[in-house]
């Protein structure tokens, strides 16, 4: 292992670990400069433009593939390894409200899944994705590997209750339901909302309970076909944001 650079700087910082080139190039498009570099050394040639992007930077270690399998958490080692100081922290008491969209995701424990509704909730228009009790950590290597690039353009807020979401006004509570809720279509979800999507076992009734009286909570449930299985949280969660899309852009009935 070989260390590139000369000069060292400390920063006290949270830090979160971005896998493959293309996350430590969403990093970087986005003026975030890395705390540590890790490079293969086989792979990525001197002129790689993230090398040129990052030469100042001290913590910048070249290493051999079969090093890089060992330090990665991916099946296959990756060409490049990025320690980056981690946005916020955002705190849901001090976030604009109401929200034109936030996403809310309650038990989602699967890292994998909250970087896909990290990277999903982003592109399709949300002003933040909140954690609540029982959902993996954002920052989790598989989470921000699934966000490609996501975590550094969406406000992810930690550890918000049920109870807290009833201390705001402004705003309705969406709650994606397996069964016996309204079709997404029949639902304006262009008003200011919060989506709630929970664990596909557990469910939302933990969540909405504690908001009955407070505010007003729509469920609303994804048609699917007779023996279907419940749809992923994930991809539950693109399809409900995907119709709020749809609906934004719905031309006016004449």
């Amino acid at each position: 292992m070989r260390r590139l650079q000369q000069k060292r700087t400390r920063r006290e910082e949270r830090l979160l670990v971005a896998e493959g080139e293309d996350v430590v190039q969403a990093a970087l498009d986005r003026g975030i400069a890395p705390v540590m570099l890790l490079v293969d050394e086989e792979r990525v040639p001197s002129d790689d433009p993230r090398l040129v992007a990052t030469s100042a930077l001290y913590d910048r270690y070249a290493l051999s593939t079969r090093l890089m399998g060992g330090v990665s958490t991916l099946a296959q080692p990756p060409r490049m390894i990025g320690v980056f100081p981690q946005a916020g922290p955002h705190h849901f008491r001090t976030v604009p409200m109401p929200p034109a969209l936030g996403v809310y995701l309650a038990g989602v424990a699967d890292p994998g899944n909250v970087g896909t509704l990290v990277r999903t909730s982003a592109a399709l228009g949300a002003d933040w994705l909140a954690l609540g009790p029982g959902s993996a950590d954002a920052a989790h290597p598989r989470a921000v590997r699934a966000a490609m690039g996501a975590t550094f353009a969406l406000p992810v807020l930690e550890g918000v209750r049920p109870q807290d979401l009833a201390t705001r006004e402004g705003f309705r509570v969406v709650a994606a339901v397996a069964h016996g809720g309204a079709p997404p279509w029949d639902v304006d979800l262009t008003v200011p909302t919060v989506l709630a999507l929970g664990a596909e076992r557990a469910g939302l009734d933990p969540v909405i309970e504690p908001l009955r009286g407070s505010l007003e909570v729509v469920e609303v449930t994804i048609p699917q076909g007779d023996g279907a299985e419940s749809l992923n949280v994930a991809a539950a969660g693109a399809a409900l944001l995907a119709e709020r899309v749809r609906q934004s852009f719905r031309m006016p009935r004449s």
